[in-house]
């Protein structure tokens, strides 16, 4: 009993292993050896902080945050604006990632 459990259990992993490794391999092409590579993606909080002094200098811009879209991730630009007076400075989409912007006001420091 115990010799055919273990039997089974190796035929899992090499199953399992051929199939990873038939994942990784599938997509190669011999003549484009940059296909089926992919680069990783950036987190949208470093998509963020890599635009957000570019969308600060625009005015009537806030400040960025990360939110939520239609129940996805998405960058939010913060602004003192109406959205439409943004929209031609401000891409709707940045590394795959949804912008969108919010009129929230202008923000101001309390006093102590």
């Amino acid at each position: 009993m115990l010799c055919r459990m273990t039997i089974v259990l190796l035929n899992m992993g090499v199953l399992a292993g051929a199939s990873i490794l038939a994942g990784c391999c599938s997509c190669a092409d011999p003549s484009d050896p940059g296909k089926g590579q992919s680069m990783p993606q950036q987190t949208i909080e470093q998509v963020q902080e890599e635009h957000t002094d570019e969308w600060m200098a625009i005015p009537g811009v806030q400040g960025t945050a990360i939110g939520l879209s239609e129940g996805k991730p998405c960058i939010l630009i913060l602004s003192s604006v109406k959205p439409e007076t943004l929209q031609d400075k401000i891409p709707s989409t940045v590394q795959g990632y949804p912008v969108v912007i919010k009129e929230t006001g202008a923000f101001h420091a309390l006093d102590p």
